[in-house]
């Protein structure tokens, strides 16, 4: 099998042509072939932890270092794949440790990153595309793909449309980039260059999944799944930004966003810091229920990138007392930070309460004792001159 795919790979590079500028390497172009989209044999991926207990199925081809993070906002990684089934680890409970909040309040005061909105020669604007525009959804389009243009097409009109409605100029390009095969990103990215030089403020891949449709069901509302490619620069930035849609749509609309899936591939996300790839549902959910989903989070993306009506009405106090009173916020978290620390390494250098008591006791009554003493006694030379 090894021989096999070694001859393979030189067979590739002798062979195959490459289209002017294209920007990965021979061996990355080879790569891109194997299984890293979603199956087209029908078949499903599921993740379970290593109890056995399911977190998530996906027809997207899964790999060992894919991450997951599920609704709950706990993260997992998988470290084994064994046919259709693959395991993951618990890596984190989510949200933030409190060091991490503590950087991202400094950093917010000293270096403040002000929301698109705020600057007022900047134009509202997003791209949205769909790089397997024939998919669509079998209990309205009669069929999961329509090589003209599938419900697909319609879901990412929609998310236009509910964009337009929040004062976004939404930017879409209907191009299906037919057929489904390996070269469909390499088509789409042609499109979202396009929309990168409309000068889109983030660009939006549409898909669905290829599930069960209860897989993408909560409340009776169709899910939405975040997609990120693993291997592109913009990896981390892509990852932060689609933390930050899943907290802004658990805070206006809990449960619509799925998960985020970090998966192994590029999906061009490499072209821009606020790109993303998002499932809606599967070719078995409602296309209704996908359109009435991709309305909701547009003012997901709309708060996220713009912020809300209340957050502007903030922009609009005096910057001296919002800036003031972050500082103070930030004054007393270091404070704390001092406090606490100090404590902790009086109470491991102690290796006792009771040994940490004497060293207080002896400190407040030696250094803090005497400079007490000498700030006492200047006073009253004060008084008496």
């Amino acid at each position: 099998m090894r021989r096999l795919l070694l001859t393979a790979l030189a067979l590739f590079l002798v062979f195959n042509q490459f289209p002017a500028g294209a920007e990965k390497d021979p061996v990355e172009e080879f790569f891109d072939l194997i299984n890293l989209d979603t199956r087209d044999d029908g078949g499903v991926y599921t993740i379970t932890d290593e109890q056995g207990n399911v977190l998530m199925r996906t027809a997207r081809h899964v790999h060992v270092g894919d991450r997951w993070i599920g609704m709950d906002n706990r993260r997992w990684v998988v470290f084994d794949v064994e046919g259709d089934e693959a395991t993951a680890k618990l890596t984190g409970e989510g949200g933030q440790s409190w060091l991490q909040r503590v950087r991202a309040l400094i950093l917010g005061t000293f270096a403040p990153a002000a929301p698109v909105q705020q600057q007022e020669t900047t134009e509202k604007k997003i791209g949205i595309y769909s790089t397997h525009g024939a998919e669509s959804y079998v209990p309205n389009d009669g069929t999961d793909s329509l090589p003209e243009g599938g419900g697909i097409i319609d879901v990412a009109e929609s998310l236009s449309a509910g964009l337009e409605e929040d004062g976004v100029n939404a930017v879409q390009s209907k191009e299906t980039h037919v057929p489904h095969d390996s070269n469909a990103y390499k088509r789409s990215r042609d499109t979202a260059q396009e929309l990168l030089s409309d000068g889109v403020d983030a660009v939006i891949d549409v898909h669905r999944d290829a599930i069960d449709a209860e897989e993408y069901l909560e409340n009776g509302m169709v899910q939405i799944q975040l997609v990120v490619g693993r291997q592109n620069q913009n990896q981390a930035a892509n990852q932060e930004f689609a933390e930050k849609l899943k907290a802004v749509a658990d805070e206006q609309y809990p449960g619509l966003v799925k998960g985020i899936f970090a998966a192994k591939g590029n999906y061009n996300q490499d072209m821009s810091p606020h790109s993303l790839l998002i499932e809606v549902g599967t070719h078995e959910n409602d296309k209704n229920g996908a359109e009435e989903s991709v309305t909701k989070f547009a003012d997901v993306l709309t708060t996220t990138l713009y912020g809300s009506a209340e957050a502007a009405e903030q922009t609009e106090k005096p910057a001296a007392t919002a800036s003031g009173g972050t500082v103070w916020r930030t004054i007393l978290w270091l404070l704390a930070i001092v406090i606490v620390g100090g404590g902790a390494f009086l109470y491991i250098s102690a290796g006792s309460w009771e040994e940490m008591k004497k060293k207080l006791k002896g400190f407040t009554q030696g250094e803090f004792g005497d400079l007490f003493k000498i700030s006492l006694k200047n006073r009253e030379d004060d008084d008496q001159h």
